[in-house]
């Protein structure tokens, strides 16, 4: 058995570990594909056949619904647009017809059609047709002797939709139930696959660890300087047992290889110190000069540094009061417009003040006036009335004149034929006063109309012109305050210039103190390099012999802590 699971990777003993649990995973995986499989096929039977047939059952009786009702509407008001709607509709359920028929329809859905069809070839017949020729009563008897029709195929459409309806829960439920117990049963699979993984796992770590954590121990004492002990001995041909090979070579070549070094680190040590000597001779030579050309080589480049810094600040200040004066010129221009724009404005709120008070003298005349127009067409009404008195007095004597010359029998006929003439006179004068009376009472009635109206106009006016006086008045303000913007952007754009021209004079300066600061810093910056160069050249000799000498003795420390 040990044979059997002594394999040359750890990679095999892991895979042979967890096989089992893979298996698992692979069945859980299947069951869980024919599941899924199971639910989508259900689920698009659902969607692509059960729903999609509802939802023609049900359009089909919403069709037929809008279809009686557009017909009792045509019935109802003649209106041709019924009829466009009713075969509007007609075309609607044609199409629930077909997409009923492209998931499969019943002998009852197939005689719903045929009703349907015989339903609507008799609207057209006995309602439509029969309306458009005049006799409306019998389209309305026939429309109301085909509504139980009607209602009898709504009432199937909405039996067959109950069926799809009934159908589509059932295979609901049967989704859930199977999704329940695929749950279950994953539940069920998972926990033991768990179990199985945590097993392989103590196990697989197990064989792996025991070897591993020898090797750490052996690793701790030749890390502690411990290179006695005896080689490990392992019958694994895996990676721990390379590993064991591994550290059972490694004790050895370091051993072999730290007795060599503890010879070649007392020669190291000897010939160090010699040349140590000699470097720290030369480099106390050259230390004093190197550190005066320093201390002036930093003061020439801090100088040529903070001159340039300055020159680039001074250029950058000049350039901005430059653009701040140019925004100023910008900023001056715009409000020199704004001030021209506020003083129009002001001039033309006072020319619409004189205005409004212009148009309040002219309405309050016109008003002063129809009411002295309502005044005269009440005189010409009472002159009417003495008119009409006087033409009802003349008629009366007209009537007596007559009389009186008919009793004077021959002799009074030219004074009757005058009467008569004078009757009729005073007829037509009693005609043009009642016409007169009723033009004059229509002119009182719209001159009061215009009274009250040029009134309310007058109102209006004194309101508007109170208004104008106000928003006059702000309009001044705005000018006084615009006006003293003016004044001070003026002030700011001058000094803003006397700023610039300034700024560029200093730029100048600085810019030619940066020039001679930037040339002497060169000159001693290379006489410094060159002294810099040797010193740190015998800086360099003399360090690396101090450390070659240091790392000597310390390489003989390292080698006396083996135990050898």
């Amino acid at each position: 058995m040990k044979k059997l699971l002594n394999f040359k990777s750890i990679k095999h003993k892991i895979i042979f570990a967890f096989s089992f649990v893979i298996l698992f995973v692979i069945v859980l995986g299947v069951y869980n594909y024919i599941a899924v499989k199971e639910i989508n096929k259900n689920t698009t039977n659902i969607i692509e056949n059960e729903l999609q047939g509802l939802i023609a059952n049900m359009g089909m009786e919403t069709t037929m619904a809008n279809r009686i009702s557009t017909a009792r509407g045509f019935v109802l008001s003649g209106e041709s647009d019924f009829k466009d709607r009713f075969a509007a509709y007609t075309e609607q359920g044609i199409e629930f017809e077909g997409q009923a028929r492209s998931v499969g329809v019943t002998e009852e859905f197939d005689d719903l059609i045929d009703k349907t069809v015989a339903w609507r070839t008799a609207i057209d017949e006995d309602v439509f047709d029969v309306y458009d020729s005049g006799n409306v009563e019998l389209a309305t008897e026939n429309l109301n002797a085909l509504t139980p029709v009607v209602r009898e195929i709504m009432a199937g459409y909405e039996e067959i939709a109950q069926s799809s309806e009934d159908d589509i829960n059932r295979l609901g439920e049967e989704i859930i139930s199977s999704g329940e117990q695929t749950q279950r049963i994953v539940v069920i699979v998972s926990l033991l696959i768990v179990v199985l993984s945590i097993g392989a796992a103590l196990i697989t770590a197990g064989m792996i660890s025991r070897p591993i954590r020898t090797v750490m121990e052996r690793m701790k004492l030749i890390a502690n300087g411990d290179l006695s002990q005896e080689v490990l001995r392992t019958n694994a041909r895996d990676e721990v047992g390379q590993l064991v090979k591994a550290t059972n070579e490694m004790a050895v070549n370091t051993r072999d290889l730290l007795t060599q070094i503890n010879v070649v680190s007392e020669t190291v040590t000897s010939q160090s110190e010699e040349l140590t000597q000699a470097a720290n001779e030369v480099k106390s030579g050259s230390e004093q000069i190197a550190v005066t050309m320093q201390e002036l080589a930093t003061g020439s480049e801090t100088q040529a540094n903070s001159a340039s810094d300055l020159a680039s600040i001074m250029g950058t200040f000049a350039v901005k009061v430059d653009e701040a004066h140019d925004n100023g010129g910008r900023v001056q221009r715009y409000s020199n417009e704004v001030l021209g724009m506020t003083s129009k404005g002001s001039e033309l709120m006072t020319s619409s003040t004189e205005q409004m008070a212009k148009i309040d003298q002219i309405v309050q005349g016109a008003v002063t006036k129809v009411e002295g127009l309502d005044e005269q067409s009440q005189e010409i009404s009472q002159l009417v009335s003495v008119i009409r008195d006087i033409a009802d007095q003349t008629n009366l004597l007209a009537l007596n004149a007559a009389i009186e010359a008919a009793r004077a029998g021959e002799h009074g006929k030219g004074f009757a034929v005058v009467a008569d003439e004078v009757r009729k006179l005073a007829e037509q004068v009693s005609v043009s006063v009642t016409d007169i009376t009723g033009i004059v009472s229509n002119i009182q009635n719209e001159t009061s109309f215009v009274v009250e109206s040029l009134k309310d106009g007058y109102t209006e006016v004194e309101q508007g012109t109170s208004q104008i006086k106000v928003t006059g008045q702000t309009f001044h303000e705005i000018s006084d305050s615009v006006s003293k913007m003016v004044d001070s952007i003026n002030l700011v754009s001058d000094n803003l210039a006397d700023i610039a021209v300034n700024s560029q004079k200093m730029n100048g300066s600085v810019e030619e103190i940066a020039s001679i600061s930037e040339e002497a810093a060169a000159g001693v910056e290379q006489t410094s390099a060159s002294t810099q160069q040797t010193s740190s050249s015998m800086e360099e000799v003399a360090g690396s012999s101090e450390q070659l000498a240091q790392l000597a003795e310390e390489l003989n420390g390292l080698v006396r802590r083996f135990k050898l």
